[in-house]
């Protein structure tokens, strides 16, 4: 399986039940038409479009990240073409993610007690600072 994420926009003039109710459908659709399993689900809501699509300023977006096979896109696609209440859409795979997957590190770890770092204070050795010699006059840069 591969990590990909789609990003679509609905149209605005819908209600907001509606909406809700078309972006949920896709997220259906990915999990049983496409058998892919849902990373995560970002509703951005309306956001004003970079430039008028078809007398519109204005979209409501939503971003979801989800692991499928490569084959069963074709699916979701078509689902995105004979939608007519989704104007723009995109996939594309995260290789990025797949590559370099985010590292969760424990807490326990991180954590240092007081008297760990007062411990360590007071068994190091303090050195003498050493004053930076001054250059005489003969050395000049």
């Amino acid at each position: 399986m591969r990590i990909y994420e789609t990003m679509f926009i609905i149209d605005p003039n819908l209600d907001d039940a509606v909406r809700e109710e078309m972006a949920n459908r896709v997220k259906t659709w990915i999990e049983e038409k496409v058998k892919g399993k849902i990373r995560n689900f970002d509703r951005w809501g309306m956001r004003q479009l970079a430039f008028r699509v078809d007398k519109l300023l204005q979209g409501d977006y939503t971003v979801i990240l989800f692991d499928a096979e490569p084959l069963s896109l074709k699916a979701l696609e078509e689902m995105y073409r004979i939608t007519p209440q989704i104007f723009r859409w995109m996939i594309f795979r995260r290789e990025d993610i797949e590559k370099h997957p985010p590292v969760v590190e424990k807490d326990e770890e991180k954590v240092e007690t007081v008297e760990e770092n007062e411990e360590a204070l007071s068994t190091t050795s303090e050195a003498p600072v050493e004053e930076p010699q001054k250059a005489s006059e003969g050395e000049g840069f």
